[in-house]
């Protein structure tokens, strides 16, 4: 009866072990286009409520050479900032990649949403990204 006893704490052990496993969590892709622009952010989770953020922006309009005062700012749903550079250069094809690391509060989920405003050429646009 004990040896009953010891192969089945031994078993709850074993399976309390693999239970308190990290998973690594897989990165979330929120997607958006406006008349102008189109937009990807990545987040991808990290330990103690970090998450490291990749926007890439696209101008879909045919001079990107066009494009000065480039600005742009991440929000989250709640209106909280999310990450948001000015003067920036788009490359010549017209794109921008930029990556934050940043604390949160709350980790981003599937669910979620971001509101991107990019200015230019006193011109402005926002965007909401979606994942899918």
């Amino acid at each position: 009866m004990r040896k009953l006893y010891a192969f089945l704490i031994g078993i709850l052990l074993l399976i309390s072990l693999f239970g308190c496993q990290n998973e690594k969590k897989s990165p979330l892709d929120f997607n958006g286009k406006g008349e102008h622009w189109s937009a990807n952010v990545t987040v991808y989770p990290g330990e103690d409520k970090e998450e490291t953020k990749k926007i890439n922006l696209n101008y879909t309009d045919d001079d990107p050479r066009s494009v000065k005062d480039l600005e742009f700012k991440l929000d989250s749903q709640n209106g909280q900032l999310v990450m948001g550079e000015a003067d920036v250069e788009l490359d010549k094809n017209g794109g921008l990649e930029e990556k934050s690391n940043t604390k949160v509060s709350k980790q981003t989920t599937n669910s979620d949403e971001f509101v991107l405003t990019i200015k230019w050429n006193n011109q402005s646009e926002d965007i909401v990204l979606k994942n899918k």
